[in-house]
């Protein structure tokens, strides 16, 4: 028994299909068929002649290597913070090679052996799972980039409410000096100024986002270059979610939840808050640790109980033993994943 390709006789009209035939005159795959022919599914006899056909093997053989290749290299390049857990991203990639070749044999059934397209159809399966993957791994964030990030200066110029939610209580004041905030607030009397931040991006509103930003934690790191002339008892430099700065008489008060969750108060003396010069402070949660510096030098430091999610500067409380004046030149936010 032999097989054979039979090609179009000269004179006929070429629909430009070509039949596999075994034997003179046994049809093994006719992409062309009759109208009458057209809804009925193949025998089993012939899907087997199709497969073991050395067109098919060929087409199978070029299939396989072309999955194997793409789905090793997805498998190698995987990211924790583009591509989420490894073992559920193996499985897809997986799952997706598995597809493309069920794709491949489907196609094949349709249009034939001698065709491309199930090569073609299989590869573009493969590729499309590539493209997300290989999207989210050049993404910023993935190398270390910030999920957000906010910078301000002042100027003159520039209204201070364009970066930043303005709020003063009792007589306080914010406004903008040459380049320099000037946030005065005086007994009983509230200035503070809190941070627009940008919208954290969403991965479940945009797909090609990495996937950690679902499930991943973060760090953050918030700065400012300010001077501090307290005038009453207390001055709040700056309170942000469970964390609360102020200038006292001797440095630092800190107040912040210890171990077992309640507030505690932590003593600081600092130079810093007393001899009305600018420094640079710097804020810091880490995956385990909130740190505070203040010119390059670790001031205080404790376990870290949850995200701070915002930049807030000046005196907050209305309260008769506060007041003074804090003058801030410039300000960041900086969001991370942890890793």
């Amino acid at each position: 028994m032999s097989t054979t390709v039979s090609a179009p006789s000269s004179g006929s009209k070429d629909d430009g299909a070509t039949n596999l035939t075994k034997n003179s005159g046994e049809i093994l795959v006719a992409p062309a068929v009759a109208p009458e022919d057209e809804d009925r599914l193949p025998t089993v006899r012939e899907i087997v002649d199709l497969i073991i056909h050395p067109v098919v093997l060929r087409s199978f053989a070029i299939v396989l290597v072309a999955t194997v290749l793409l789905v090793g290299l997805r498998i190698v390049t995987w990211n924790e913070i583009a591509d989420g857990a490894r073992s559920r991203y193996v499985k897809t990639a997986i799952f997706g090679g598995a597809s493309a070749m069920m794709v491949w044999f489907l196609v094949l059934l349709q249009v034939g052996a001698q065709k491309r397209w199930p090569v073609y159809c299989a590869v573009a399966v493969m590729l499309a799972g590539d493209a997300v993957h290989y999207v989210r791994l050049a993404n910023p964030i993935v190398r270390g980039g910030p999920v957000v990030v906010f910078n301000a200066s002042f100027a003159s110029t520039t209204p201070l409410d364009g970066q930043w939610e303005v709020e003063t209580a009792n007589g306080g004041t914010a406004k903008v000096d040459g380049s320099t905030a000037v946030l005065t607030a005086g007994p009983s009397g509230t200035s503070y100024i809190l941070a627009r931040l940008p919208k954290e991006p969403d991965v479940r509103e945009s797909w090609w986002l990495p996937l950690g930003l679902a499930t991943m934690e973060r760090e953050e790191t918030l700065s400012w270059r300010a001077q501090i002339d307290r005038t009453g008892g207390y001055l709040v430099v700056t309170e942000t979610g469970y964390l609360l700065i102020q200038a006292v008489p001797y440095g630092l008060h800190i107040t912040y939840p210890d171990a077992s969750k309640k507030a505690a108060g932590n003593e600081i003396q600092t130079q810093a808050t007393l001899d009305g010069k600018m420094h640079d402070w710097v804020l810091t949660r880490g995956r385990d640790e909130l740190k505070l510096t203040i010119d390059g030098a670790d001031v205080w430091k404790t376990r870290q109980q949850g995200p701070l999610r915002q930049l807030k500067l000046g005196e907050t409380k209305r309260d008769a033993e506060h007041g003074g004046t804090i003058r801030v030149e410039r300000a960041t936010y900086r969001r991370v994943i942890a890793r």
